[in-house]
């Protein structure tokens, strides 16, 4: 074991810097360029960054971003850039972007090169990468706020309740923050758990949000439930969603009768607390399962006692059976 662990940070400390053009344009939204760049930037092996970034907008021209900051360009997005990946951030101004022909024939041209390069978007920067026809067939995700521009792509696999998604070498991410768990993950496959671990913790985040968490984050509901007890017993359920929250159990947490609490679900969640119980199980089971951890352990350790609650769970949800949907969104 010492010597597999040694051969692997053998590998990751003679890893080749990898290069990452970053789109620019105008209306881009700041954060979801900054973050996934300070995530790459504060990888860092023997003193050496893992990453170097260079900046390129369709015509090479400093663009502004929808805060107002301007930017200025490294360069011109071309299909003679030899860097290894390309990240597409989103903003109001992808809207403007997709009719740009020159950037989709550049994502062409990177989707159809051979190599390990990356096709890496963030928010709605992957309705770009659509829009090009590269996640033709593909699971992909976006911000939620654009499920009505996903309609335009239908052969697209869209689940906009994922984090992240990953297929060969497509990555999309949800949006905003979601592109610094995306960067850490890609981070982490690339130069191990130990650099990803610094660099998270130099941008003070957590190391592992995985990509089949939602992206709705529904239990932060309970922070704007009107009294705290519910917010309480919403954080309990979250925090330790393999105790027993049957009716009763939650009513015993909460100090109210079980009609008084179902009132109060349905007032403030608009949903009953099995539901709620539910909903919460299955989001903990989807983050379980992209550890590759076996079925019947998720079931477990996620509150439904057995596969097969689960297994109806998922199909309550999603329409689909577990397998199903790891095959199509793992």
């Amino acid at each position: 074991m010492m010597s597999q662990m040694s051969n692997r940070h053998q590998i990751w400390t003679n890893l080749m810097i990898r290069t990452i053009d970053v789109l620019l344009f105008d209306d881009v939204n700041l954060l979801d360029v900054s973050g996934p760049v300070q995530a790459f930037g504060a990888a860092v092996i023997d003193a050496r960054s893992q990453y170097t970034m260079r900046y390129v907008s369709p015509n090479g021209q400093p663009v502004r971003a929808a805060c107002g900051l301007r930017i200025v360009a490294d360069g011109q997005l071309s299909t003679r850039s030899n860097s290894d990946d390309l990240l597409i951030p989103g903003g109001k101004g992808v809207d403007a972007i997709l009719k740009h022909a020159s950037v989709q024939e550049v994502i062409q041209d990177r989707a159809a090169r051979e190599g390990h390069g990356r096709l890496i978007s963030v928010c709605s920067g992957a309705l770009i990468l659509a829009a090009a026809g590269v996640l033709d067939g593909r699971p992909a995700t976006t911000h939620w706020s654009r499920s009505a521009e996903t309609r335009q792509y239908e052969n697209v696999l869209w689940d906009l309740d994922l984090i992240s998604t990953s297929e060969e070498r497509i990555f999309t991410s949800a949006g905003v923050t979601t592109g610094i768990d995306l960067a850490l993950a890609i981070i982490r496959a690339d130069c191990g758990p130990k650099v990803a671990l610094a660099a998270a913790r130099e941008l003070v985040v957590q190391l592992r949000r995985t990509g089949g968490q939602s992206q709705y984050a529904i239990h932060l509901a309970g922070q704007f439930t009107r009294d705290d007890t519910l917010t309480r017993l919403i954080e309990q359920v979250v925090s330790q969603p393999q105790l027993d929250w049957s009716l009763n159990a939650l009513s015993q947490a909460a100090g109210m009768n079980p009609r008084t609490l179902s009132r109060h679900f349905q007032r403030d969640l608009q949903e009953s607390p099995a539901q709620f119980v539910e909903r919460i199980r299955v989001d903990h089971a989807r983050g379980l399962l992209f550890e590759n951890l076996p079925f019947k352990q998720v079931a477990a350790d996620s509150g439904f006692g057995d596969l097969q609650r689960m297994r109806r769970a998922f199909q309550r949800r999603f329409g689909v059976h577990v397998s199903e949907y790891l095959s199509s969104f793992g």
